[in-house]
């Protein structure tokens, strides 16, 4: 774990390429707004008001040149925390994550994971949907609008946090993705709930297809299930020889609990 204390980047003189290159991979990832410098820290919001500052930092040691991250979103740091768990370090200031990287790429990856997550985690898909369906009522049509407009929120936010992949099959053409609720939209108890990331997964259209049926599901380990009386020919096809089971978020277990009782399956596993 790289724990070097990032370069002060007042000191331009020292490394100016240093600041270019941070404010470049800031720019280049959705953080576009520069918001000050502050104890070595370049500080940035997005544009398009995604929640969230985020602060990089550069340093100098032994090893090389190390690249720093930091994140304000609570809900984007603890889940970079667990996807890079050998990287995290203290945080500066009122940030809630910080990590290092030995290079730039793995900087510039990280930023655009935190600028997907930001933009995808409760609760800036419902803010966007509630902006844009302000005004409307209750009829019948003006029901289907605000549903055609959260579906369309919703699967955003889906490819968003799932980074545009199935994460059972691996497939990445968008043609050949669904935003599948794990909760229906009809049985949802909010547009909260509706429009929740961890009310969904980004499935292949077959899994779509067997999960809205309750055909399919999950278990609480990201394991897929299968239910009983499934040809072993449509579960060759569902299931990828040796799938890894899927990351699931507590609130994902909550709802699949849900969705597994409302379909009353007996399932085995896969």
């Amino acid at each position: 774990m790289l724990m070097t204390n990032p370069l002060s980047l007042r000191d331009t003189k020292a490394h100016p390429i240093f600041r270019v290159e941070l404010d470049q991979a800031a720019f280049n990832h959705g953080f576009r707004k520069a918001n000050g410098v502050a104890d070595g820290w370049l500080w940035f919001k997005s544009d398009e008001g995604v929640p969230g500052e985020v602060a990089v930092a550069s340093g100098i040691n032994s090893d090389g040149s190390p690249w720093f991250l930091a994140v304000e979103h609570a809900g984007v740091a603890a889940k970079l925390a667990e996807e890079l768990a050998e990287a995290a370090v203290s945080p500066p200031a009122h940030f809630k994550g910080a990590f290092a990287f030995a290079t730039q790429a793995e900087l510039r990856s990280a930023l655009s994971r935190a600028f997907h997550l930001a933009r995808s985690l409760p609760t800036f898909p419902l803010a966007q949907y509630e902006a844009e369906v302000a005004g409307l009522g209750n009829t019948e049509v003006e029901r289907i609008v605000k549903e055609r407009v959260g579906q369309g929120y919703f699967r955003r936010a889906l490819m968003d946090y799932w980074g545009g992949r199935c994460p059972l099959t691996g497939i990445r053409d968008e043609a050949l993705l669904r935003a599948s609720h794990i909760v229906p939209w009809a049985e949802c108890r909010s547009d909260e709930e509706r429009l929740d990331v961890f009310n969904g997964l980004l499935l292949a259209v077959h899994w779509d297809a067997a999960f809205d049926r309750g055909l399919v599901s999950f278990n609480d380990d990201g394991k897929p299930l299968i239910k009983q009386g499934i040809s072993a020919d449509a579960t060759a096809l569902l299931v990828p020889n040796q799938a890894s089971p899927i990351p699931l978020d507590a609130k994902h277990r909550r709802q699949l609990a849900w969705h597994r009782h409302h379909f009353g399956l007996r399932i085995r596993g896969s």
